[in-house]
């Protein structure tokens, strides 16, 4: 059965709304998927800034933003298919994370989905990651469920985000993920500082210095933690690294180039479950474009026999979509997501919210 379904990303990065328009059909056992149109549309000020001091309002201005931030992404949603005549039969939208408190029983993403699918007209399912928090488990990683499906051959599967996580199999045949640390959330807070948006290519941080007394001081943040079930917020991004960094003296470009060299080594820290074994990783997200960085992984890979595999642009800028899309047309189906063993859930659950569009 086919399902043309778009997926929906507000990163951590806060860089603008990522869309991508996902088509699946799956034939007995196997699926084929193809990502058929996508689109970032950058965040205007008042959209960035509110959802930056998110995590600090009201109680009455959350709710607001959560109406407005939902308005906003309906809106873009049906401007960008109608002006490219795209069809859809669901949205899957991730919303943009505020609270993830798995400890304390819940999470809390915005973009109310009930406005999304009034703006869009199209049903529209959110709220995916409160029924494995329900059951036990940290609501997190869910970038399992689409690697096992939609990529197999690889060993681990490293995605380069505002938060850097991996999927890895194990030598025993076992699914593992988890949050390693913060990754693109602090380099793009540092590059902002710098007066751009990102550190495009790594070229900011490969003109400055790395400090070891500041990066022994980031990895004692985010020990590895034997690869054990985790899920790291916002909140723990903003009250570690990024406090460290603004209370820091040292200048922007080497704060830049020491976080790089940080990100690294944790990532590498990380690949440690393989060491001398030879597998190949598919690395994905924004911080795949970072040049310095995959180098200085690739540099640090050279003798443990690991092999990064960059895909396609598309496929690094959106997997978090395809991802988002792949969890709307499982939950669409009534299927279990198959990830309690990674995220620590007492049994598998269905997650999602759904809100029926009105035409």
């Amino acid at each position: 059965m086919a399902s043309n379904i778009i997926g929906i990303m507000s990163g951590s990065s806060l860089d603008g709304l990522d869309m991508a328009l996902c088509r699946f059909d799956e034939i007995d056992s196997n699926v084929e998927w193809s990502i058929v149109a996508s689109k970032t549309v950058p965040f205007p000020p008042f959209i960035s800034d509110a959802l930056r001091s998110a995590p600090s309002l009201s109680g009455w201005d959350l709710m607001h933003l959560d109406s407005r931030f939902g308005r906003f992404i309906g809106k873009e949603t049906q401007a960008w298919m109608n002006s490219h005549s795209l069809k859809a039969d669901l949205i899957a939208s991730h919303g943009h994370t505020v609270f993830h408190e798995p400890s304390r029983g819940f999470t809390l993403q915005i973009g109310c989905g009930a406005n999304i699918a009034f703006e869009s007209g199209i049903d529209t399912i959110t709220s995916f990651r409160s029924a494995d928090i329900a059951a036990g488990g940290q609501g997190a990683p869910f970038a399992p469920i689409a690697d096992k499906a939609l990529f197999p051959g690889y060993q681990a599967y490293l995605n380069l985000g505002g938060i850097a996580n991996i999927t890895i199999l194990t030598p025993d045949e076992r699914w593992k993920a988890w949050d390693i640390g913060p990754c693109n959330q602090a380099l793009n807070h540092l590059a902002m500082k710098a007066g751009q948006p990102y550190d495009a290519d790594g070229k900011l941080a490969a003109s400055g210095v790395v400090l070891k007394p500041v990066v022994d001081a980031l990895l004692s943040m985010f020990p590895y933690n034997g690869g054990q079930p985790k899920g790291l917020s916002n909140a723990e991004v903003q009250s570690s690294w990024i406090k460290y960094l603004n209370e820091s003296d040292e200048s922007t470009i080497n704060l830049l180039a020491s976080v790089t060299e940080a990100i690294a080594l944790l990532i590498h820290d990380h690949l440690q479950l393989f060491k001398g074994v030879a597998i190949k990783i598919l690395v994905t997200g924004g911080g795949a474009h970072n040049t310095l960085l995959i180098n200085r992984l690739n540099s640090l890979s050279a003798t443990e026999h690991f092999t990064l595999h960059l895909p396609s642009s598309e496929i690094i800028d959106y997997k978090e979509c395809l991802l988002m899309a792949w969890l709307g047309h499982l939950t669409a189906l009534g299927r279990s997501y198959g990830i309690a063993e990674v995220s620590g859930a007492s049994r598998d659950t269905i997650g999602g919210a759904l809100y029926k569009a009105t035409r």
